[in-house]
């Protein structure tokens, strides 16, 4: 037994089968520790507040980028600007010794009284210039502009400066942050706290805030939409809305609102049995008395009911009686060239009398309170077009009148002048 024992041992002990079990036990235990930290560090990584923090940081980077060119820019403008003093001296050396600097002159030794009467030797710029005194003067108008300018570029420099100081510390803040144990997670109110200062401060540091709701699937989906929508809106606003009613029979009468409807009634709502009507000699809505097959027979009171109509929709509103022109469907053209809502009838049917009084009183309330009218072509107005060309020509009439009133005035006093003068 002690030989089997000792057999066991040496076979349990030579079996590479249970080593290799249990290390690979191990690994796999230490690979489940790997995987529930990169599992963790995924999650803090994809928070809210880590996408909030990466954002700020790259928008405070951009802002800094930008203003550090502006910085740049505004330090060399304010460094031309600092030369003031010393082209105002080289003006002023010009002018003081224009005497020696005839026509031709490129260089000349000149007393600088600026120095203490040094002589110095003064060369001129005759390749932009053709003359000292164009020189001197060129140079005193640059100095004007350079006095000017510096001012405001010193102002600029100082704003750009206290940005990019507002920006670094923003930058040193989220630097803090960002270097944070992975296991906590971060301080969003923090980070609020953070944009709320840079959004405050943006007028300085050119800060823009990131708009974390809006990825580019996301924007370019909404951009999609906007362009759908917008195409459906045209086109809905451009369908026809003709006013429809009824008359005491039941048939549907249709009533042009604009020149699309009048157009839509003639051609494209109508049937060659429907009765088109439109009040004679006045501008005024199309009006569509529809007969469909299978409705019921049209009756006068159907007929007058839309004479009505478009009596009381046309300019002959206000008359007690006007007359109404009707025709059948298929009669009605489209004159070539003719603008849209303008028609012509090719055979006429008997002419009605309709009486605008004799609508619903709903009408008159919603008439009144549009206060709209008709011209001959279908636009909407309000009475415009005749009282704007009235109004114009009146306008024209008293300024004319005053420019005359004026010349008079102009002449009466010169020739009183005239008279002084003489006298």
């Amino acid at each position: 037994s002690t030989v089997d024992h000792g057999e066991q041992t040496t076979q349990k002990m030579s079996d590479p089968t249970a080593s290799v079990t249990y290390d690979s036990i191990a690994e796999e235990d230490d690979e489940s520790d790997d995987n529930d930290q990169t599992a963790n560090h995924d999650t803090i990584e994809n928070s809210p507040s880590s996408i909030l923090l990466r954002a700020l940081t790259k928008s405070v980077q951009s802002a800094l980028k930008n203003l550090l060119k502006k910085t740049t820019s505004l330090q060399r403008e304010l460094t031309k600007a600092q030369s003031l003093e010393e082209t105002m001296n080289r003006a002023n050396l010009i002018v003081s010794n224009l005497y020696r600097l005839p026509q031709g002159t490129t260089s000349a030794e000149v007393e600088d009284w600026e120095n203490d009467g040094q002589i110095v030797e003064l060369v001129l710029n005759t390749k932009d210039y053709g003359s000292a005194q164009e020189e001197a003067d060129s140079l005193f108008a640059l100095a004007r502009k350079m006095k000017r300018g510096s001012k405001v570029v010193e102002e600029l420099m100082a704003k750009s400066l206290e940005g990019e100081k507002i920006l670094n510390d923003a930058i040193l803040d989220l630097e803090s942050m960002a270097g944070h144990d992975y296991e906590t997670q971060l301080d969003e109110g923090t980070l609020v706290l953070i944009q709320e200062r840079l959004e405050r401060t943006s007028k300085k540091t050119g800060f823009q805030s990131p708009q974390l709701d809006d990825t580019a699937d996301d924007i370019q989906q909404k951009s999609q939409g906007n362009k759908t929508k917008r195409r459906i809106s045209d086109k809905e606003r451009n369908q026809p809305n003709p006013r429809k009613l009824t008359s005491p029979s039941g048939h549907k009468v249709l009533v042009g609102r604009n020149r699309r409807d009048n157009e839509a009634i003639c051609f494209l709502l109508s049937k060659p049995t429907d009765i088109w009507m439109h009040s004679r000699g006045c501008p005024g809505a199309h009006v569509l008395l529809c007969n469909r097959r299978g409705g019921p027979e049209i009756k006068d009171e159907d007929l007058q009911f839309a004479a009505d109509l478009a009596a009381f929709y046309s300019d002959a509103r206000t008359e007690t009686r006007a007359k109404i022109t009707t025709a059948e469907s298929k009669h009605i053209t489209k004159p070539r060239g003719a603008p849209m809502g303008a028609v012509s009838v090719r055979q006429e049917g008997k002419t009605l009398v309709g009486r605008p009084d004799d609508v619903a009183p709903e009408l008159k309330e919603a008439r009144e309170k549009s206060g709209v009218a008709w011209d001959e072509m279908g636009y909407r107005k309000l009475g415009t077009r005749a009282k704007n060309k009235k109004r114009t020509a009146s306008v024209e009439k008293a300024r004319k009148e005053k420019n005359r009133e004026e010349a008079k005035g102009k002449n009466k006093r010169r020739r009183r002048k005239e008279e002084q003068d003489f006298y």
